[in-house]
């Protein structure tokens, strides 16, 4: 399973089509596709034996959803019936499996945008705890937020920012405390690790970046987890998203 800021997906159709045939993961779930339903490229994945569901927007947000297998019970809102007006949660059961696909707001554009986002997070850790213990279930996506210091380049002059301001860590902590599992640092406990870097600055050349993407996983389910990486080497591709792609194996039974 692997989850993907694709940051434009007719830009990087291309990129999705080349992880298809490369690494042909069962469940792929994109974010920031940045275009309306009716013209995203449906075909180039349904034409891979994808199942999909999309939920965009013109030039803005946009969630996506492609499954190996079938997907069921898709729902553009959290588990505790939390929504947004713009598209940034898709959900829909794979395999048993309650996946919850999300882009949280950056939250750097105003005060407002700011507490929009701490709700949004507020509702997702609603959602996490109310599932809890029994549910099988993923939230995963860009959460826009680095969770501790070892998931950014400079922890001290970005402590307060957008994405690593206490306000959002502490969601993060939350999240964790109520029984949810960072995948990546459940098989990756200590090391700077990062899934984003600016497009300004050489942020990937000099890596100045920030862990921003994540797998959160519901104790049942990171009891099946066998793996979790960083696919830095998409990072390098030509014109590459500013995100690399997040990959879980999971033993299903």
């Amino acid at each position: 399973m692997t989850t993907w800021n694709v940051n434009s997906i007719r830009q990087r159709i291309g990129h999705v089509e080349r992880l298809l045939e490369t690494s042909r993961p069962d469940v792929l779930l994109l974010q920031e596709t940045k275009v309306e339903d009716s013209a995203f490229p449906a075909d180039t994945i349904r034409d891979r034996g994808y199942d999909l569901l999309v939920s965009g927007q013109k030039a803005w947000n946009g969630v996506a959803i492609a499954s190996l297998l079938p997907l069921g019970d898709p729902s553009e809102a959290l588990p505790n019936g939390f929504s947004v007006p713009g598209k940034r949660i898709l959900a829909a059961t794979v395999a048993g499996v309650r996946l919850v696909n999300v882009y949280v707001p950056n939250g750097g554009s105003s005060p407002e945008s700011f507490r929009g986002k701490l709700e949004f997070l507020d509702a997702m850790l609603e959602s996490l705890a109310g599932c809890l213990p029994d549910a099988v279930l993923l939230l995963a996506g860009d959460f826009n937020v680095a969770p501790g210091e070892e998931d950014v380049y400079d922890p001290v002059a970005l402590d307060g920012t957008i994405c690593f301001h206490p306000d959002e860590r502490s969601r993060m902590r939350a999240m964790l405390d109520a029984g949810g599992v960072d995948l990546f640092r459940r098989f990756t406990p200590g090391g700077k690790a990062y899934s984003w870097w600016d497009y300004r600055e050489l942020g990937f050349q000099r890596n100045r970046g920030m862990r921003l993407d994540h797998m959160i996983a519901s104790p049942a389910l990171a009891r099946m987890a066998a793996s979790c990486s960083i696919g830095r080497e998409q990072r390098k591709w030509p014109k590459p998203s500013d995100h690399a792609p997040v990959s879980a194996v999971f033993e299903l039974p």
